[in-house]
């Protein structure tokens, strides 16, 4: 296998982006539990859902569509266009139906709109802590390449396999410190996405006037999944890019702090007819 050679300052900036992403959902956390002292509960569930939605149910079919050996898969791996938009049609479908789910069923007795955003935070505070991990368990995997403890990466595998293994971590091994905080800029944006489209999700779940939010956040989930194609395919920056999935993650934030805000003063009516 050919030799990688991985610096301290990727490995150390890896290592500190991993860190960074599973501490952000901690601290957010705390300050909503403080602010609030609300019930865990839905934060707990909104973690659950999003492993078995977005991690276990989608794999089959994320398979089949994007990484098996099908003339199927190989004609949508083949476009990065294509792919993305299954992609993103996959994500939006698995994780807005889990999400639909979970307030419909597991967290129909809690009916506050507080639920909301606990359910978001555990969500979207997961998959950052999750992706975080994956970081952190990777610049392992470089620390081991390069030294001399190679041989226990890739025991057992073929040529062909050794050298794909450093055909996709060669992009690491020049990691900028900067490229890490990008990656930790852009989980601020997403886990604000994650708390919009529960809020959306769970006035859809609890009142059939709102039912067309179930849709339209699968929508928004597919369409946000899919812009990462103008970032893959070379045509805008990551940076740039970044900065682009920031502002549209805001502008979804505007309707659920809208619909938010009229769950609140539906709970004020409630209260007035029961007084």
């Amino acid at each position: 296998m050919e030799a990688l050679h991985f610096s301290a300052g990727s490995v150390a900036s890896m290592i500190i982006e991993g860190a960074l992403m599973m501490l952000i959902p901690i601290v957010l956390l705390i300050i909503w539990e403080i602010k609030t002292k609300y019930n865990v509960i839905p934060v707990i569930v909104g973690a659950a859902t999003w492993f078995l939605f977005a991690i276990i149910l989608k794999i089959a079919p994320a398979y089949l569509l994007l990484q098996a050996n099908n003339p199927v898969a190989k004609a949508i791996s083949g476009n990065v266009w294509l792919a993305y938009l299954v992609a993103g049609i996959l994500a939006g479908v698995f994780e807005e139906t889990g999400r639909f789910l979970a307030f419909k069923f597991v967290l129909r007795k809690f009916k506050d709109r507080r639920t909301s955003i606990s359910y978001g935070i555990g969500h979207g505070g997961f998959e950052s802590v999750y992706i975080g991990f994956q970081m952190i368990s990777l610049a392992v995997v470089c620390i081991l390449i390069s030294s001399p403890f190679a041989s226990l990466i890739t025991a057992g595998m073929d040529e062909a396999s050794a050298s794909l293994l450093v055909t996709q971590l060669q992009p690491y091994s020049e990691l900028s410190f900067g490229m890490c905080m990008l990656g930790v800029f852009e989980r601020l944006p997403a886990i604000t996405l994650h708390i919009s489209l529960s809020v959306l999700v769970f006035a859809a779940a609890r009142e059939k006037r709102f039912i067309y939010l179930y849709p339209a956040a699968i929508l928004l989930h597919t369409l946000i999944d899919f812009s990462i194609a103008f970032t893959q395919s070379g045509i805008v920056p990551a940076w740039a890019f970044e900065l682009i999935f920031a502002f549209m993650c805001a502008l979804i934030a505007v309707p659920a702090v809208f619909i938010y805000k009229k769950l609140k003063t539906e709970e004020k009516k409630e209260e007035i007819v029961t007084q």
